[in-house]
């Protein structure tokens, strides 16, 4: 790596004595500091991470450790890590550099934290270290999904400590501890080994201190504070005060002493006519004559090209590193991509090692599961019989079938629109029957997808041009932060935008999620490339909601947005005519766009909310629309992931689950309905100056209810009501006043479910909920909570309930976490039914009879053959060993034993088996004789399909292997030179019934010894 030219003209002192420096700057001139502890705090994220990204990559002597902690989230575990970090820093380092977003400055910090010492090679005790994690806040569960658990699995003890990304692995011989490895928690695999760690505990204790109290107590002087651009640092910190009125004066209080302590830094940037010059390439050589110019590029070929004259005369240097932003240090101009070419640095990302599987669908016991050949039973729990397991399916008049655990492959879990499916009787042919003209079905179904995918790949679209410097302007005024599912939301769609291939992409996630965001960066693209957008939404009032948010967030630039519907018919003219004319960048309406009277002068987008909401007509013309323009759908109906496989590379999809920072769950309560139930859920909403939405669904009936409610609620609250029969004019007023705050309470129908973002409105009743769906529900439920105060849902049981409202009521009390929306029972319908949705209706029968996972897995089998990448292997082999082994329950626990025995069932080859096995002893330890028993039966079974062997027999002496007389003619040849073995195919001619034929018409069998045969399966290598 060349030296970075310039740091030897950075000033030392330059931290303590200049209140400008240049953004592109601050990573070095904190690198080249005398100070040895340095607290950088900013308001920005991306600025902080960019300083930090800096200094990481560099690779000359850096003698200060990073540390970066940029928001803090409502997660206990979160804030206690952050904290252990922040005191783990400030006690034991020596130099350092703490990179701080200013939320977290705010914050209480607490002094002490027990810690555990591990070093690989010494004894522990396990009573003693599960005492300390348990008097330590830590919960004990099978497997570790989250910060603050551990679990113990015979000589394996996984912890996932707060202050940690990863959880770790400890494994143990008897008391000697003999690996201690990192590992990933959503595929439980091992990442990294360590020798040594420090485990810190899951409690604070101690004295608690504010940021600026905490270093003064711990280091004294010796710790400079750095304050990045103090107006933005004041007007952030009134943000907090808004979300957070209660904390006013505490907040004010622990600012001030921060600032007190700090010292202040304006960040200082290129000015546009600078900016000018550096591009012209006749002024940077112009300049070149009188200043010392350094070029730093991660394009170092191209560059050499460029300003390769300027090169030669010596007047500049052209150096091979990337920084992400120029600035002038002394006398050195120090210019990068991003001022010569308007390029946007783009971090590195840190890519998980551990191998990601797809968790089959968990079948618990009393689950509804279906086989492909015997149809729709009920799981009854995992059995062993003779040193097998099978699984226990009851079927109809108590039937019982009992499946060896390595048929698992034939058995999905039975997952549908919600009904309670039909058992079937076993013996019968009526799921054989349905089976065969369904899948008729998906073999049609199949090659229609394969059409329109070959049409899509066939047709080039335009290709959108890299992020710009305007483009990271305009995402960086985004007033949140980002979750990790919605920048990988944005990076998806950037991808396809910037990609020949025609963009159908739907981003699917939560009400308040962030899918808006994403449609605005994309709209922002597109039109920064001289394309117009339009966004089509399925009513008026969320189509003015969308035009309002957009017109907010494009405000800062020169974007005409217009929005076409019922609202706006006086200007109807106008706007079309600037349309085809390409004055209107964008256009935002409802299925009036669709109209043929709407043309454009040159569209590239279209962004479609919540497209199950049109009618047939309005799909149709979207659908002849997907053919040659870029298409991105918003959907709130959840969908399953797996939908991806069988859609992928005809439609995308990007699913945002994760809520967003600060987001706190909302809470749930099933009510009688009372007059002083309602009372008392709405007054306490208003005593925190919020307002309440009341559904009630009568439209004719509203008016009197709202009167009913004026009688039991204090003459100061004031009310309104909307419903959909009222004027679109009249409905825009009331929206907009509610929203101003000039009443307190709004009823109104479901007219409200999509699109209406109050953000004072955080408790919402809803009457009568069980006459209402489960995705209305839910829907409704996502209009609060969407800022950083606590949501209350509270739905009003009335009158009397059907048995169909009971369960549905059962399904609500199961609401859990804000994770994927709670409703976790509803979510599997819900999300079949989203399916079902984009797959189209014509598939719903088939998704019906055959449960979702059985569905998608016989249609992605149907596509992969119709492609031709379907290799042909035998099902149902039969693999008869004397001794097939099991996985003891003392070896693997409850469900995850279903989980691996599916795993195994589901292997196709040997690198896979090998895969899973190392995984096993990962995850699990040694393994037992009995599991390495079933391994190699498993191995027997690949073994048997990938030969077109129909049957293995073990024998006394020998192995007996059934091949199929069709085609195995070469596979028997090349066999033969391996093994020596004798033909008897005719030794059983006798015992087959006369009228099936002779067996050796079906069948070549082939007899081995059985020694040579085992040593040769067990070698098979991946």
């Amino acid at each position: 790596m060349q030296s970075l030219k310039f740091l030897d003209k950075i000033d030392r002192n330059a931290l303590k004595l200049e209140n400008k420096i240049y953004r592109g700057a601050i990573p070095w001139f904190l690198l080249c500091s005398d100070e040895k502890k340095i607290v950088y705090v900013s308001t920005s994220n991306r600025n902080l991470e960019n300083y930090y990204s800096m200094l990481e990559e560099y690779s000359g002597s850096m003698e200060k450790s990073l540390s970066i902690f940029e928001n803090t989230s409502s997660n206990k575990e979160d804030l206690t890590g952050i904290n252990i970090e922040i005191l783990d820093i400030l006690k034991n380092r020596s130099d350092f550099i703490l990179f701080l977003n200013l939320q977290i400055t705010l914050d209480i910090f607490f002094e002490k934290v027990n810690f555990l010492d591990f070093r690989t090679g010494k004894e522990y005790k396990f009573s003693e270290m599960i005492d300390f994690l348990v008097e330590n806040g830590y919960e004990q569960s099978y497997m570790v999904e989250k910060k603050g658990e551990f679990s113990k699995r015979g000589d394996i003890l996984d912890i996932f400590p707060p202050n940690m990304e990863n959880p770790i692995r400890f494994e143990f011989f008897d008391e000697e501890l003999e690996s201690i490895r990192e590992f990933d928690v959503d595929s439980q695999r091992s990442l990294s080994r360590l020798e040594e760690i420090k485990i810190f505990g899951n409690i604070l204790s101690g004295n608690n201190y504010e940021l600026v109290e905490l270093i003064e107590e711990l280091r004294g002087d010796d710790v400079i504070i750095v304050l990045e651009n103090e107006e933005l640092l004041n007007y952030k910190m009134e943000e907090y005060i808004l979300i957070n009125r209660e904390k006013e004066n505490i907040y004010r209080k622990r600012f001030e002493n921060l600032k007190k302590k700090g010292s202040v830094i304006e960040t200082v940037n290129f000015t546009e006519e600078q900016m000018e010059t550096f591009k012209d390439k006749e002024k940077l050589n112009k300049l070149s004559k009188t200043k010392d110019i350094q070029l730093y590029t991660k394009n170092y070929s191209k560059k050499m090209e460029d300003y390769r004259d300027i090169y030669e005369k010596k007047q500049i240097e052209i150096v091979n590193y990337e920084l992400f932003e120029g600035f002038i240090v002394g006398d050195v101009f120090v210019l990068t991509d991003r001022e010569l070419d308007g390029y946007i640095y783009e971090k590195k990302r840190k890519i998980n090692k551990g191998i990601k599987y797809k968790k089959p669908n968990q079948i618990l016991e009393d689950d509804y599961v279906i086989h492909v050949q015997y149809g729709v039973g009920i799981y009854k729990g995992i059995q062993t019989m003779d040193g097998t397991d099978y699984l226990k399916i009851k079927y109809a008049d108590e039937d019982i079938l009992y499946i060896p655990v390595e048929k698992l492959n034939r058995l999905e879990k039975y997952v549908s629109y919600g009904e309670e499916p039909k058992l079937y009787k076993l013996g019968t042919r009526g799921f054989k029957r349905k089976r065969q003209k369904l899948a008729e079905d998906i073999e049609k179904f199949a090659a229609e997808l394969i059409k329109i995918q070959a049409q899509r790949q066939s047709q080039n679209g335009f290709v959108y041009q890299k992020d710009t410097v305007w483009q990271e302007e305009f995402e960086a005024l985004f007033p949140f932060e980002e979750t990790e599912d919605q920048k990988k939301a944005i990076r998806d769609v950037k991808e396809d935008m910037e990609s020949p291939r025609i963009m159908d992409r739907i981003v699917c996630g939560d009400v308040g999620y962030g899918k808006t965001e994403v449609a605005m960066r994309a709209a922002f693209k597109a039109i920064e490339n001289n394309k117009q957008v339009a966004l089509i939404a399925p009513t008026t009032v969320l189509a003015e909601q969308h035009y309002k948010r957009f017109c907010q967030r494009f405000s800062d630039y020169p974007v005409t947005i217009e929005n076409l519907s019922r609202l706006t018919q006086g200007k109807s003219k106008e706007i079309l005519k600037k349309l085809k004319s390409g004055i209107v960048d964008m256009v935002i309406g409802t299925h009036r766009l669709l109209s043929d009277d709407v043309e454009f002068k040159n569209i590239g987008l279209l962004i479609i909310d919540e497209e199950q909401k049109f009618g047939v007509k309005a799909k149709e013309t979207l659908k002849k629309k997907r053919q040659k323009l870029d298409v991105l759908t918003l959907t709130a109906t959840p969908i399953p992931r797996t939908l991806n496989l069988a859609l992928l590379g005809i439609r995308e999809i990007s699913i945002i689950d994760t809520p967003p920072v600060n987001r706190l769950p909302i809470i749930t309560e099933v009510i009688n309905g009372t007059d002083d139930e309602i009372k008392i859920a709405i007054l306490k909403e208003l005593s925190r100056d919020g307002q309440v939405f009341y559904i009630y669904n009568e439209v004719k009936n509203m008016k009197y209810k709202l009167e009913e409610l004026k009688k039991i609620l204090p003459e100061f609250v004031k009310m309104e009501f909307i419903h959909g029969q009222l004027s679109p004019k009249e409905i825009k007023d009331k929206l907009k006043r509610f929203e101003q705050g000039e009443f307190d309470i709004l009823m109104a129908s479901t007219i409200i479910e999509n699109g209406i973002d109050v953000a004072n409105a955080n408790t919402i009743l809803i009457e009568n909920f069980t006459g209402l769906g489960l995705s209305q529900v839910y829907q409704l439920r996502g209009r609060v909570g969407r800022s950083d105060r606590q949501g209350y849902c509270y739905l009003l049981k009335t009158g009397s309930i059907t048995s169909k409202g009971k369960k549905k009521e059962e399904s609500m009390y199961k609401v859990e976490g804000i994770k994927s929306g709670g409703f976790q029972i509803s979510m599997e319908d819900m999300k079949i039914r989203g399916a079902g949705e984009i797959l189209g209706d014509r598939q719903h029968g088939t998704i019906e009879t055959f449960g979702y996972d059985l569905y998608i897995k016989m249609l992605n089998e149907e596509i992969r053959k119709q492609k031709g990448e379907y290799r042909e292997k035998i099902e149902n082999v039969e693999i008869i060993l004397d001794e097939k082994g099991y996985i003891p329950e003392s070896y693997i626990q409850r469900e995850e034993r279903l989980n691996i025995y599916k795993r195994f069932a589901i292997t196709e080859s040997y690198s896979e088996l090998s895969e899973l096995v190392n995984e096993i002893k990962d995850r699990f330890g040694k393994i037992p004789e009995e599991t390495i028993n079933f391994i190699l039966s498993v191995k027997f079974k690949i073994f048997a399909e990938l030969n077109h062997i129909h049957k293995i027999e073990e024998k006394l002496e020998t192995f007996e292997l059934y091949f199929e007389k069709e085609g195995t003619e070469d596979r028997i040849s090349e066999m033969s030179k391996k093994f020596v073995w004798k033909d008897i195919s005719e030794k059983y001619d006798s015992l087959l019934i006369k009228e099936k034929g002779k067996i050796s018409e079906q069948f070549v069998i082939k007899e081995v010894s059985k020694e040579k045969l085992k040593k040769y399966i067990r070698n098979i290598e991946e």
